[in-house]
């Protein structure tokens, strides 16, 4: 970016010593310069970082993808023939211009609407680098099941289940939400969608992980979407793991998911909603970064509507 600006300051520099260092010339070169200072001053004209390692895993892997999204956006897909399991995951370094956000797509509770056609409408307002499906719903109307806020804006209130939470510096949060007297604690955020149940707490894998939810629910290998938040708050995991597609991807215990998350290295983590729902969206830099769909969803009519998501946008700075 820098030697694009670099670029054309050259061109309209020589542009406006031919013509006598005209207004209309300077109006253009002036705001230039100062975009180009201000970019400099900001550090957003710095060139992308090379994309990190995986961590090691517990498992073996046989396929080890990382795909630059764009600054700070990572989409990483790993094949274990262990499982088996198709793991898909968006990395996201927040302290590069990029922001999580909880998206519903109408301004009710009510709706069941694919995570692609979510972040797509939402990539007609803002930059969209992708995103995952997010709470449980009811099946009947599409409402979540916990808290959910957009931009602000609360259309679902808390439950006793835990939250990812984004506050006003765009710093995400994996825990608890109260409501009382009006006030919700421990702060109001920017935006939040529910989840359950905890699955890593402050590096450690909770307790009750093979029993949370019943024995069916946690014990039993299901497609599986999960977030997650590394240390200092300023790196965001997304995942997802394909099942029910045997020899594809046969999902994860809770037990198996939190073992993965705590090994790419989250610090707290919540299990979303799963089974047919899983869903992992990404921009394609191939397709003009069109929002495709990585995973596999399990059910056989193809991805299902949801009751909201999580997405990923370009956004620097709070809000």
């Amino acid at each position: 970016m820098l030697g694009h600006w670099g670029a054309e300051l050259r061109k309209v520099e020589a542009l406006r010593s031919a013509q006598g260092d005209k207004t209309c010339v300077k109006s253009i070169l002036d705001p230039m310069k100062r975009l180009l200072l201000l970019c400099l001053a900001s550090g957003a004209c710095a060139r992308p970082v090379a994309i990190a390692p995986l961590p090691a895993l517990p498992f073996a892997t046989d396929t080890v993808r990382a795909q630059q999204i764009s600054d700070g956006v990572v989409r990483r897909f790993v094949y274990s023939p262990q499982g088996p399991w198709a793991i898909h995951v968006l990395d996201v370094d927040l302290a590069r211009c990029n922001a999580g956000v909880a998206v519903k797509g109408v301004d009710s509770a009510a709706s069941r609407i694919k995570t692609t056609v979510l972040l797509r409408d939402l990539a007609t307002r803002t930059t969209v680098f992708g995103g995952v499906n997010a709470d449980f719903f009811s099946l009947a109307n599409g409402t979540p099941a916990g808290m959910l806020i957009v931009d602000g804006k609360m259309l679902t209130p808390p439950s006793a289940q835990p939250v990812l939470a984004f506050d006003s510096a765009g710093t995400p949060h994996i825990g608890v939400f109260t409501r009382t007297a009006g006030t919700l604690r421990p702060f109001y955020p920017r935006d939040a969608v529910g989840g359950r149940p905890l699955l890593v707490r402050n590096g450690v894998m909770v307790s009750n992980i093979d029993s949370a939810g019943g024995a069916a629910f946690a014990a039993a290998r299901h497609p599986r979407t999960a977030a997650g938040i590394m240390a200092g708050g300023k790196r965001l995991l997304l995942v997802v793991v394909d099942g029910r597609q045997a020899p594809y991807s046969d999902g994860m215990t809770l037990r198996e998911l939190a073992t993965l998350m705590l090994s790419l290295g989250a610090r707290d983590a919540v299990n979303l909603d799963g089974g047919g729902s899983t869903t992992l969206v990404y921009a394609d830099a191939a397709h003009g970064g069109a929002l495709e769909l990585a995973n596999r969803p399990s059910d056989k009519e193809g991805e299902r509507g949801v009751g909201d998501a999580v997405g990923i946008v370009r956004r620097c700075g709070a809000r």
